[in-house]
C-alpha cells in the first residue's frame, strides 16, 4: 500500500476503523503498519483491543466469504460513518485484482488498496460491509458466479443489494518466455491465478484445450508472480496492464494477444444505496472508463 498526496485524511475518531478495514484488505499487520506509519506490534495490539471492544465474531467455517476479523452491528454503523465521510470529501476506496492496480492507483485519492485476486462473492462481502466503496470485478468470474443471470451488455445489472456497472473491455493475451512456441500446443500448461480466486480465467484456458497451472493463493504481488513464472517457465494469461507490471521482473518475456482475440469485460461492483446517494462514485466511473480504455487500446 502507498500513501497518496491528496488532502483527504481520516478523522482521528474513525482511525481505529480504518485500521480494521486495511487489515481486511491487505491481510497482514506488517502491510498495515507500513501504510499507516505504525509499528507492527502496535497494529497487532490495537487490533486485538478493537476485536474485544466491538465484540467481533468470525465464523470458523463460513458458508460463504465473510470478513476475516468478524462483524458486529456496531462495526457496521462505524464503517458507514467512515464511508460517508470519505465519499463526501471526494475520496473513495476501490478494490481490484493486481491486474488493474497500475490503472487504478492514480485514481485513489487516499491510501491505495493492495491488489488481490478474490472470488466475486468475496468482493461483494467487502462492499456490502462498507469496507470498500466499490470493486472492479471480472466478467469472466461473474459469468460463473451468476450462471442464471446474463452478465453482458452496456447496462447495469442488479445483484442482490448491489449493482454491477459496466466499465470497459480489456484484451487478454499470453505472456510467454523466449523459449515458448508462438502458441501453446493442445494440453500445454498455462499459468493462471488460484482456481477459487479467479475461476473465469481458468475456464477460458480450459476452453482452449490447455491445462491450468494454478499459482498459490498467496501470490499476488508482481515480484512474487515474476519469480513463480520464471521458476515454472510457462506462458501466463495476462492483460496488457498486467504484462507491463510484470515486465521489470520478466524483461525478456513477450506478450501477444490471445489467439481468438479474447477479452475480459470489467464491471464496477457497488452497493446500490451508496451508488444512489453519492454522486462522486459516478465521477469515479468516468475516470475508470477512461483509464481502462487506454489499456484496451494496447491490443
Amino acid at each position: 500500500m502507498s500513501r497518496s498526496t491528496a488532502p483527504y485524511s481520516t478523522p482521528r475518531v474513525l482511525r481505529p476503523i480504518e485500521l480494521l478495514d486495511l487489515l481486511e484488505l491487505s491481510g497482514t499487520t506488517t502491510a498495515v503498519a507500513e501504510a499507516l506509519g505504525l509499528s507492527q506490534p502496535t497494529v497487532s495490539r490495537r487490533t486485538s483491543q478493537l476485536v474485544r471492544d466491538l465484540g467481533l465474531r468470525a465464523s470458523a467455517n463460513p458458508p460463504k466469504p465473510v470478513l476475516r476479523f468478524g462483524e458486529s452491528s456496531c462495526l457496521q454503523h462505524l464503517r458507514r460513518a467512515c464511508q460517508a465521510h470519505r465519499l463526501e470529501a471526494g475520496a473513495w476506496r476501490l478494490g481490484s485484482s493486481p491486474w488493474q492496480q497500475s490503472l487504478l492507483q492514480p485514481l485513489q485519492p487516499w491510501i491505495s488498496v493492495p491488489g488481490r485476486f478474490r472470488h466475486p462473492e468475496a468482493w461483494r462481502s467487502l462492499v456490502e460491509s462498507h469496507a470498500l466503496d466499490g470493486a472492479v470485478v471480472s466478467g469472466l468470474d461473474l459469468q460463473l458466479a451468476l450462471p442464471e443471470q446474463p452478465i453482458s451488455g452496456e447496462h447495469p445489472v442488479a445483484w442482490g443489494n448491489c449493482v454491477l456497472v459496466p466499465i470497459s473491455r480489456s484484451p487478454l493475451g499470453l505472456l510467454a518466455p523466449p523459449s515458448a512456441a508462438e502458441s501453446p500446443e493442445r494440453w500445454s500448461q498455462v499459468a493462471v491465478p488460484a482456481q477459487p480466486l479467479a475461476p473465469g480465467l481458468a475456464s477460458l484456458v480450459r476452453q482452449q484445450q490447455w491445462q491450468c497451472l494454478h499459482a498459490a493463493g498467496s501470490i499476488h504481488e508482481p515480484s512474487a508472480w515474476g519469480a513463480w513464472l520464471r521458476q515454472n517457465d510457462k506462458p501466463a494469461v495476462a492483460s496488457p496492464a498486467w504484462a507491463e507490471r510484470l515486465h521489470p521482473h520478466l524483461p525478456e518475456w513477450l506478450w501477444q494477444p490471445w489467439p481468438q482475440a479474447a477479452s475480459e469485460q470489467l464491471w464496477l461492483l457497488l452497493l446500490r444505496s451508496v451508488w444512489d446517494a453519492h454522486p462522486v462514485l459516478h465521477t469515479l466511473l468516468t475516470h475508470l472508463r477512461s483509464a481502462t480504455a487506454c489499456d484496451a487500446d494496447a491490443e
